[in-house]
């Protein structure tokens, strides 16, 4: 009891460290048996299911996947070929608009993108893609690239 009270009062005293949002107490571990994660991520991430289509400068290479979460510097997706962490790609991301008289059902995003992180998903061919978006820009003829 007195154990649990010291830790409650430790706990109330301590401030939050605001790098991580996870009082700094608990980085101790004091008996405490469960791991803590920390968020690592800067920025919030969406998840938006949006139509992404990847080219490689110089190729005819297309790949075309969904995204699975957005921030405002990157987004993180699972495709089926091989992408090399480091190498830079070109992708178009189509975001949906909602146009009041019809318009536009969709507004294409051309990124130059940094391939962060790729991870094996199993035995399945697929690989979980994040990557950083160096420059984008709004286009109107990239929507035949993606099949819309």
């Amino acid at each position: 009891m007195m154990a649990r009270k010291m830790l409650l009062v430790r706990y109330f005293s301590m401030e939050l460290d605001p790098r991580n949002h996870v009082p700094a107490f608990l980085d101790m571990r004091e008996g405490i048996e469960k791991p803590v994660t920390i968020e690592r991520r800067r920025r919030v991430r969406a998840q938006v299911h949006w139509p992404l289509c990847f080219s490689r400068p110089g190729t005819a290479e297309m790949v075309r996947t969904i995204t699975q979460d957005l921030s405002s510097h990157g987004f993180y997706c699972i495709v089926n070929a091989g992408f090399v962490p480091g190498e830079m790609r070109e992708c178009t991301l189509v975001v949906p608009t909602h146009h009041p008289n019809g318009g536009r059902p969709a507004l294409p995003v051309l990124c130059k993108v940094r391939v962060i992180r790729v991870e094996v998903l199993g035995e399945s061919g697929l690989w979980g893609v994040g990557c950083q978006i160096e420059d984008y820009r709004f286009g109107s003829t990239a929507l035949d690239h993606v099949g819309l």
